[in-house]
């Protein structure tokens, strides 16, 4: 039997966390969930209160990965502001915002272009077992996502292949961009939300979703509030914040960030949740 690392953990559901669709990194296996995104592999299962993880290289900070230095209290009382958010926070407590590695969230979330989840997933599955290292770990061998170097190059007609269609040219051009460090994730960082947001959104092929996508689930930017239509229909159906601001992404997320706060990001995660599977 391998004997695993654990972490104690209170109000975190690791199935709510990685199921909910904000991130491609983190892959359902057996019990648990791997990620083979991050430079090496990491296997983490929950069982009550402790996480129970293992790595195939040395450590790796799972708290940040899983967003539990987030002030979960703290969030909830500030977004919580009327009676629908109360029942979607309820309804998904244990849920925390992940911290995706950059390329592979920024990756994941141009192939979710007009796509659902099951096809975005095997579209960046696709990517990895082509062009990414594989490594052995726990009696498996996985396909790391590939870096920014190694898919530099491949031509949007390969890419095609992979059942990506037009969003196999936006992966080309802006992994050249990230490959010569135009733009780069620390320097993201060090941004101002808005700042950030303008940044990502000179790669080809990202646009507003897309770029508050990355912000919030890998920059870690818990303003940045994505609207899908999912988002939008939720919005118009239970409150008036769009309609009273204007009709473009820009004036509907500035609105909702100005209704739900600093962490608007999580009041969208709840939200998005309770709507597709509480009600």
């Amino acid at each position: 039997m391998v004997m695993m690392k654990t972490i104690t953990v209170t109000d975190f559901s690791l199935k709510d966390t990685l199921e909910c669709g904000q991130t491609f990194c983190w892959l359902k296996e057996g019990e648990g969930y791997v990620n083979p995104d991050i430079g090496q592999v990491v296997y983490v299962e929950q069982q009550g209160n402790v996480l129970h993880f293992d790595t195939s290289d040395g450590d790796v900070d799972l708290k940040g990965l899983l967003g539990l230095y987030d002030p979960v209290d703290e969030i909830r009382v500030t977004v919580n502001r009327d009676s629908l958010m109360e029942k979607s926070i309820a309804h998904m407590p244990g849920l925390r915002v992940v911290r995706d590695p950059f390329f592979p969230c920024l990756i994941a979330f141009l192939c979710s272009i007009r796509k659902n989840i099951p096809t975005i997933r095997q579209m960046v599955q696709s990517i990895r077992e082509t062009y990414g290292e594989p490594i052995s770990f726990r009696d498996m061998t996985y396909h790391c996502m590939p870096t920014p170097e190694q898919l530099r190059g491949v031509p949007a007609k390969e890419l095609r292949k992979l059942g990506l269609g037009w969003r196999a040219k936006f992966i080309e051009e802006t992994t050249s961009t990230i490959a010569e460090r135009e733009i780069e994730f620390k320097t993201l960082q060090k941004m101002e939300y808005e700042e950030a947001h303008r940044q990502l959104k000179t790669l080809h092929g990202v646009g507003d979703k897309v770029a508050d996508c990355v912000s919030l689930f890998s920059l870690g930017f818990l303003e940045a509030f994505p609207i899908d239509i999912w988002i939008e229909r939720i919005i118009e159906e239970h409150y008036n914040i769009f309609t009273e601001t204007g009709n473009s992404y820009k004036k509907k997320s500035s609105a909702a960030r100005e209704y739900f706060g600093p962490y608007a990001g999580y009041a969208q995660q709840y939200l998005f949740h309770f709507m597709r599977t509480g009600c």
